[in-house]
């Protein structure tokens, strides 16, 4: 054996131990996964340079401005008036108006009219905000200052640094809302704000602003959803679509930044008996190019019924609906891209001889960008049970790399040894049973198979996760052999179903890629779900899954756990009820399955996803993947 072979085969160990220096060492041919010295494949340098190859399809603003405001006092800050704050600066009108001004502002910047930005203070301190103000200052982007909305929106500023700070002269007025007698004011003026470059201002603050110069340019007081469709369609980008709940100001600053339309499902929020836009929604979709992307949620609805819709149509959903500052979260990140890579698990050296049943445990919602950017990273991803349990952690890789690089960088880093990162779910939220059927779905797939493919390679992200309706159909079959045809770094998919989604059963499907190998699609075969006062055939508390596994053990086994990021358990110690834990707990995530693995006995044995894939292969395609293993250090 080669000096060359030995030294790989001892970084491999390293690494599938989770060593640091796996990413760090040098190769003469790395990103090729070829040492041509000696005809050998170096798994871990099996990944593609960062390049633009069309799988950038957000939106992206990209001027750089020379300095930004911080603005402060965004959100509801309730009552204030014993400070001295006066009702301009409370509520939901407060939020529209500083969302209006950022997303003009910013456009202002992306015109080439302005060299100022606006930045939505993030009062909450968290990592994720924190490190993308750090990634401006990186770019040379310095913070003017922090000021309040009704400051920036009334004040003069002269020049600073010979950079023109004034925002007023940007705007050339004001629509006016009722959020308080009409909730669907608000989304008409999401619209109206960027086709008449207008700040929104509500009816509550109208001679406030009025004395302060500002001219009314639009009247959305008793306007609908269906008056800004009919009115506006044709001035806004087909690009993209914002869909957020009436009386909520998210993600206005990103669409009129963008000049996207905005859509209400729920035209009273978290109330579909009031009516609902399903009709607009019908035509809005159509409308949009082929493939764009739809941003934000709508809340109180069946999320299959937006979904659904959306898919059908070709179009992926990308959850992202409390969230701040897309636009400089973003900006210009197509040039911002950095060769992060995931830790993977070289399976040159699994020990293949062991028998027993191997669980391993899949966590719910990785699609969730609004989730990436709050509570993941402290609650669910540095859980301090999770490297013990070998977590599948879902991402959305590419989605969260083109909407907030700095977060994208700040989890990948984060990984620890025992994780496997999988990419959620294919996209964004989209059934890989009906994707494009209404839409010429042979391309729309292969659109965002390419796409997919593209991130995950770059990022050496080796396993996807899917999720279908019916995860056993021929259509879900397509779906899963579109992803495989579209990378042949894939080395296996992980499939739930909605819903239940344990709906697969545990079933694996076979689909070849296109170097002939065989690829599995690992179906959930239990969920831990906290149904309260019952379990479902398979679904329910973590001593109830157990016992499901404990009753089909045998001499090999293959069990993919989906843990559902929202439901929490009660430790109950050695006990076996079935339904104690599901009262007063406080355990979810990875500490949720931990709960679950402390039930089984030594005839199973947690592993990684990634590791369950690759002992999957070798069970049932052991001529192939002996194959694949002898080509590979």
């Amino acid at each position: 054996m080669t000096t060359m072979k030995i030294k790989y085969i001892i970084l491999g160990l390293l690494c599938s131990l989770g060593a640091s220096s796996c990413d760090d060492y040098s190769s003469p041919t790395k990103n090729m996964g070829l040492n041509e010295e000696n005809n050998v494949s170096l798994y871990m340098d099996q990944y593609d340079p960062i390049a633009n190859v069309g799988q950038y399809t957000f939106p992206e603003m990209t001027t750089k401005p020379k300095k930004y405001w911080n603005c402060v006092e965004v959100l509801n800050v309730g009552s204030r008036n014993d400070l001295g704050w006066t009702e301009e600066i409370r509520g939901l009108q407060y939020h529209l108006l500083c969302q209006s001004m950022a997303g003009l502002t910013n456009r202002a910047v992306d015109e080439g009219k302005s060299e100022i930005g606006f930045w939505m203070h993030d009062h909450g301190g968290r990592e994720s905000y924190k490190l993308s103000v750090e990634a401006l200052k990186n770019m040379g982007v310095s913070e003017q200052g922090m000021q309040s909305g009704l400051e920036l929106a009334k004040n003069n500023y002269g020049p600073s640094d010979g950079v023109n700070i004034q925002l007023k002269d940007l705007f050339d007025g004001y629509v006016l809302t009722d959020v308080e007698n009409n909730p669907e004011s608000n989304i008409v003026a999401s619209v109206a704000s960027h086709v008449y470059n207008s700040i929104i201002v509500d009816i509550r603050d109208k001679a406030s602003f009025e004395a302060a110069g500002y001219t009314m340019k639009y009247d959305a007081r008793n306007k609908t959803t269906a008056d800004a469709w009919r009115e506006f369609k044709d001035k806004c980008n087909k690009k993209a679509l914002v869909v957020m709940p009436v009386q909520t100001g998210e993600l206005r600053d990103f669409a009129i930044k963008n000049n996207l339309f905005v859509l209400n499902i729920n035209k009273q929020k978290e109330d579909p008996s009031s009516g609902q836009n399903l009709d607009i929604f019908a035509e809005v979709l159509s409308w949009l190019e082929p493939g764009a992307p739809i941003f934000g949620w709508e809340q109180g609805v069946d999320e299959a019924l937006f979904v659904n819709r959306a898919s059908k149509t070709g179009h992926t959903w990308v959850p992202s609906d409390w969230i701040y500052n897309m636009p400089l979260t973003s900006l210009l990140y197509k040039s911002r891209q950095t060769a992060t890579l995931a830790k993977v698990e070289n399976p040159q050296f699994i020990n293949y001889d062991l028998k027993k049943n191997f669980v391993s445990f899949y966590l719910s919602d990785g699609d969730n960008i609004q989730w990436m950017m709050n509570n993941f990273v402290g609650e669910f991803y540095q859980n301090a049970d999770a490297n013990d349990m070998k977590m599948g952690f879902g991402l959305p890789v590419g989605n969260l790399a083109m909407t907030a690089s700095a977060q994208f960088t700040n989890i990948i880093n984060q990984q620890k040894p025992n994780y496997t990162l999988i990419e959620a779910l294919g996209g964004g939220y989209l059934y890989a049973d009906n994707f494009g059927v209404d839409n010429n779905r042979s391309e729309r797939l292969a659109e965002i198979a390419k796409s997919v493919a593209a991130s995950m390679r770059q990022h050496r992200v080796k396993v996807l996760g899917l999720i279908a309706q019916d995860v056993k159909s021929t259509a879900a079959k397509e779906g899963f052999q579109a992803y495989v045809d579209a990378n042949d770094q894939l080395e296996g998919i992980v499939a739930i179903q909605y819903s239940p989604y344990a709906g697969g059963e545990g079933e694996i499907i076979w689909v070849t890629n296109k170097k002939g190998y065989d690829i599995p699609v690992i179906t959930v075969k239990y969920s831990l779900w906290n149904f309260g006062n019952r379990n479902t055939p398979r679904e329910g508390t973590p001593a109830y899954v157990a016992n499901k596994l404990k009753a089909e053990a045998k001499d090999e086994t293959f069990s993919l756990i989906s843990v559902h990021a929202w439901s929490k358990f009660k430790d109950i110690g050695n006990s076996n009820d079935e339904l104690a834990e599901n009262t007063d707990g406080d355990k979810n995530g990875a500490s949720a399955a931990k709960l679950c693995a402390n039930h089984l006995d030594d005839n199973f044995q947690v592993v990684s996803v990634q590791e369950l894939i690759w002992r999957v292969r070798m069970h049932y395609r052991t001529d192939q993947t002996k194959k694949y293993l002898s080509e590979i250090f």
